[in-house]
């Protein structure tokens, strides 16, 4: 029984090896038909160019062809208008010449030197400054303060400098009735001048009086003053 069973794998293996046998000699067959059937191809092919060159050379054409080509020249044509504006510039030039007239004075002065009064160096000060017209507030007399001949006074701060020219009014100066000069200085250096104080009491400005002189020293005034005629009366300063 294992005999049998081993001739029968046998037999099976060599049937398989001859199918397998006959598998690849159909598939050579069809390789070499393939490739038969590709060199007819390639030989046919070249056959037909040999015949058609042949064929081009028995019977030559030539063929012309005639290219017409049109050129179109489009010619423009640009008109340039060039405006030319000219001005004219008119300077007109003033030439103004100016004279300059220089005049020269020549003033000759003459000096001529002032010979002043004995009375503009010997003199007496008065300071006092209740003499002033700003003050109120004593009442003093001036009678028996100077002589009945007369004094020369020089006034000075704080009492003042002069004898005022206007009335300062009652109760001023340190008195009842107020001194004032009713009269002008004199000018020059070295002149003297006679005038009249006035005593202003009540309504009226010039209720007293009497005369004086004046000296212009040049940088000052020298006075020569008497005796009030009454008292309350004083000369006042400013």
């Amino acid at each position: 029984m294992a005999k049998n069973s081993a001739q029968s794998v046998w037999d099976a293996e060599e049937d398989d090896e001859k199918s397998v046998s006959s598998k690849r000699s159909a598939g050579a067959l069809w390789k070499s038909c393939c490739i038969g059937f590709s060199i007819a191809v390639l030989l046919a092919g070249l056959a037909l160019a040999v015949i058609t060159v042949l064929f081009i050379q028995v019977n030559p054409q030539t063929t012309v062809t005639t290219t017409t080509s049109t050129t179109s020249t489009t010619t423009t044509t640009t008109t340039t208008t060039t405006t030319t504006t000219s001005t004219t510039t008119t300077t007109t030039t003033t030439t103004t010449t100016t004279t300059t007239t220089t005049t020269t004075d020549t003033t000759t002065t003459a000096t001529t030197a002032v010979v002043l009064p004995a009375q503009c160096s010997s003199y007496t000060t008065n300071t006092d400054s209740t003499r002033n017209i700003g003050y109120t507030s004593s009442s003093v007399c001036d009678s028996s303060t100077f002589s009945s001949l007369g004094v020369w006074v020089r006034f000075l701060s704080p009492a003042g400098t002069s004898i005022p020219t206007v009335t300062p009014g009652i109760s001023h100066c340190g008195t009842d009735a107020a001194g004032w000069y009713n009269g002008a200085y004199p000018s020059t250096a070295g002149s003297t001048t006679t005038g009249t104080v006035c005593y202003h009491w009540s309504i009226s400005t010039c209720d007293w009086s009497n005369s004086i002189q004046i000296t212009n020293c040049g940088a000052f005034y020298v006075f020569l003053l008497i005796n009030p005629p009454v008292c309350n009366l004083r000369y006042c300063t400013e």
